[in-house]
């Protein structure tokens, strides 16, 4: 009988295969019909982000037009009331006790295993749950938005608009949360480009009513409204779009039961405490903002987290993709792709994100002044700081956590999650009033870098048996070594001939930055196979049929 690996042999056998793909062993696949090539599952992967990119872009381009045209028709006071009834209704949150996220993971599992009846039951009961705790939830927040405003320091000219858009927003959110089901049900079955088709439409009928409600006067109730019915068709198109890929689902209450319910709720409870969490560290510092500043200081701290978020959400797409991949691969039982998807779908995002972070270092400050100049003084300082944060915790590590959750394997990401949320509102509850905007930009980032840039890491280096420091070497290393030469250049076009003063020295930036981050990055973040591969679909895509390898 054969001695076991040591961890450290199994470690070198992981690394050599995450070089050389093609000389591992297959795995068994007994019982599941036809598994996908490791070829066809990495253009699946791509064109699933690819199809998530097209929903990003639209919410990136809307907001980048339409954030500044909005605050500037609605002043900040409206504009910080806006973000405020927001992240209010966002606590209903609480409620979902991780049932999406349940649905996402066992959809995606019967879904692979062609099991329908089962299908239907975990469709059916988040269904049913979704509906009872919306029903509930609208009845609560309609009777206290009368007394909201006690806590919250609303201007007396805003309180009828702060009390009706509460009503509308909280009926939106309780809508969404019922048919955002199907949503999730295409996410399971990795069908992201009607998804995305779905999203895309949403986004341009929300952003293009804005814009004119907002050109012909209109205020925040009218705004709401739009708000409501424009989401309410998305959610009728992840309705129609599912029922029409799978059209074995039956839509009834006789499917639901109390058996799937607990089964749900053992694997959501865990994802319900990262998302509970996820909320408070979210919403808290915005809703203890507007406790000790007026709203207008929402709107200053708000302004430059949702610009990383737009960007940031672009590679947060991966994560999802990782999520669905993960639930795959693991009925499936196939675990050598499963460290090759531990590995790449980190660094893959960081590599990514990294000119847009080197651009936003640099130039930050003047793409403000361009773009917000009325809150550039308050909102820029910020930017670096959050920027720092998001990109170690989030952008490089979100697919630690995504694939954590396919894997069922979260509940130590949960539990770190609460951490981070309790210690924020704790040391801003302290540290706000005291040292402002900037000293909450401070806690955010630190306490977001301790747990999901180095604890969740190490959860997923535990379970995959890696080792720490190897795993963070991996995702790290080499697109930081590729931004060097970016962030010399970038820096020394800013004291010399693109000072980034206008709109065009910023795209030109933009545009030096990129070239030369990806042109490095090619030959340092991707491994000769997939730098093949890549050339491959750039060959079969485009015109470009002298770019195929051999």
């Amino acid at each position: 009988m054969s001695r076991p690996a040591s961890p450290a042999q199994s470690q070198r056998r992981i690394a050599q295969s995450l070089r050389y793909p093609e000389q591992s062993r297959e795995q068994s696949m007994s019982g599941v019909a036809n598994p996908p090539s490791d070829q066809r599952r990495s253009d699946r992967f791509v064109f699933n982000l690819l199809w998530n990119w097209m929903g990003v872009a639209a919410t990136l381009f809307s907001g980048f037009l339409l954030s500044p045209y909005l605050i500037r028709k609605l002043g900040p006071e409206a504009y910080g009331i806006w973000a405020l009834c927001f992240s209010l209704v966002e606590y209903g949150t609480f409620l979902d006790l991780g049932f999406r996220s349940a649905t996402v993971k066992y959809v995606a599992h019967y879904w692979a295993l062609k099991d329908s009846t089962h299908l239907n039951k975990i469709v059916n009961t988040a269904l049913l749950y979704a509906g009872l705790v919306s029903a509930g939830l609208f009845t609560i927040t309609f009777f206290l938005s009368r007394y909201l405003h006690l806590f919250f320091k609303v201007p007396a000219d805003y309180l009828h608009s702060f009390r009706i858009l509460i009503v509308l927003v909280s009926l939106t959110w309780c809508s969404g949360f019922v048919f955002s089901i199907f949503g999730a049900c295409l996410e399971a079955i990795q069908r992201f480009d009607l998804y995305s088709k779905a999203n895309v439409t949403t986004t341009v009928l929300r952003a293009g009513g804005t814009a004119l409600l907002l050109y012909f006067g209109y205020g925040l109730i009218a705004i709401g409204v739009l708000v409501f019915f424009t989401q309410g068709f998305g959610y009728l198109l992840f309705y129609l779009f599912f029922r029409r890929i799978a059209p074995q689902l039956e839509v009834s209450v006789r499917h639901a039961s109390r058996k799937t319910l607990r089964t749900m709720g053992s694997f959501g409870i865990h994802t319900f405490l990262i998302n509970i969490s996820s909320l408070f560290l979210n919403q808290s510092p915005p809703l203890l903002i507007g406790h000790f500043f007026v709203t207008a200081f929402v709107g200053y701290f708000q302004l430059p987290m949702r610009v990383i978020q737009y960007t940031v959400e672009a590679v947060g797409r991966i994560g999802i993709i990782t999520n669905t991949n993960a639930a795959e691969l693991q009925a499936r039982g196939d675990s050598q792709t499963l460290s090759k998807l531990a590995i790449y779908s980190n660094r893959y995002s960081l590599a990514l994100f990294m000119p847009l972070a080197v651009a936003l270092w640099t130039f930050g400050d003047r793409l403000f002044k361009l773009w917000y100049p009325s809150m550039a003084a308050y909102s820029a300082p910020l930017l670096p700081i959050m920027l720092a944060g998001y990109m170690m915790a989030v952008v490089a590590q979100f697919s630690s956590g995504m694939l954590l959750q396919g894997l069922g394997r979260h509940q130590w990401v949960g539990r770190g999650t609460l951490a981070e949320a309790i210690a924020v509102t704790v040391l801003l509850l302290v540290f706000l009033p005291r040292y402002g905007l900037i000293g909450g930009a401070w806690i955010v980032a630190v306490c977001m870098i301790l747990n999901r840039g180095i604890f969740a890491p190490w959860l997923v280096s535990r379970e995959m048996k890696f080792s720490f420091a190897w795993f963070m070497h991996s995702i790290y290393t080499r697109p930081v070594i590729a931004a060097i030469p970016a962030a010399i250049v970038a820096v020394a076009l800013r004291y010399t001939i693109l000072p980034g003063r206008t709109w065009l020295q910023l795209f030109e930036v933009g545009v030096v930055i990129g070239s030369l981050y990806f042109a490095v990055a090619f030959f340092t973040c991707l491994p000769p196979e997939h730098r093949s591969r890549l050339l491959g679909l750039l060959a079969e895509k485009l015109p470009l049929r002298r770019l195929r390898t051999a």
